[in-house]
């Protein structure tokens, strides 16, 4: 059977739902949103800080750093997100993340894809990884959302996916209603690498969801750092505004 047939009756049996709106969207729509709440996603464009990727207001010649990482440097080398956390975008994130909505992987992809081909060269790297979650998050959420971002970027771009090396070694309270103190505090010691990893001399890219205040993946490279990598890097498919 045809694909566009095979797309179409599944449609007919589970149409498909802008995640943002609600409306029911055309069979062929490979992006879940509508085309008036996809105006709605906020790439980042414009002036970022050269590290940690926060995006700038005003007239800007880069590269520069923003005040927080000139008074604290943080563990990783650069950090870029594909969309502000906000508005149509972060409903995409929300639904991929919490509603067990593995589907939505595909569109996410695309969308940490672009926005790492304008800022990195995937030649570079050694491994791709993710935050890892403990197995009881993991449960709760059904999946890990991070690795199978990272393991689609793997299959897109070639790099090499290290799916053990880094683990969670404790389980971490939600950080959604901490403070940046709290979440650094909070994910201190929560990640550790395993006897064979094998990350030293390697350049890393390290993927997440959603980059808040940075804890969560500054943490990680810390650790990987620790471990004799040469360079971490960080890709996530939003950052909060």
């Amino acid at each position: 059977m045809p694909p566009k047939i095979v797309l179409w009756f599944l449609h007919l049996l589970f149409p498909k739902e802008c995640v943002h709106c609600g409306c029911i969207l055309d069979y062929r729509n490979l992006e879940y949103l509508c085309p008036v709440c996809r105006q709605l996603v906020s790439p980042i464009l414009g002036a970022i800080c050269d590290r940690c990727g926060r995006p700038l207001d005003g007239e800007i010649i880069p590269p520069v750093e923003c005040p927080s990482c000139r008074k604290t440097p943080p563990f990783f080398h650069r950090a870029r997100s594909a969309l502000l956390f906000k508005g149509a975008g972060k409903s995409l994130v929300l639904k991929y993340k919490y509603s067990r909505n593995p589907y939505l992987s595909a569109p996410s992809i695309r969308w940490l894809l672009k926005a790492g081909e304008e800022s990195y060269n995937w030649s570079d790297y050694d491994h791709v990884i993710s935050v890892p979650l403990h197995p009881r998050k993991a449960r709760e959420r059904g999946f890990n959302q991070s690795a199978v971002l990272a393991a689609g970027l793997s299959r897109r771009t070639g790099i090499n996916f290290s799916r053990r090396g880094l683990v969670r070694a404790r389980y971490t309270n939600s950080q959604t209603r901490l403070s940046r103190k709290e979440r650094q505090e909070n994910v201190k010691g929560a990640f550790r690498i395993t006897n064979n990893a094998g990350f030293s001399r390697k350049r890393l890219l390290l993927i997440d969801d959603v980059y808040t205040t940075g804890a969560t993946v500054n943490e990680c490279a810390r650790v990987l750092m620790k471990a004799g990598a040469q360079q971490v890097d960080v890709l996530t498919l939003a950052r909060a505004v």
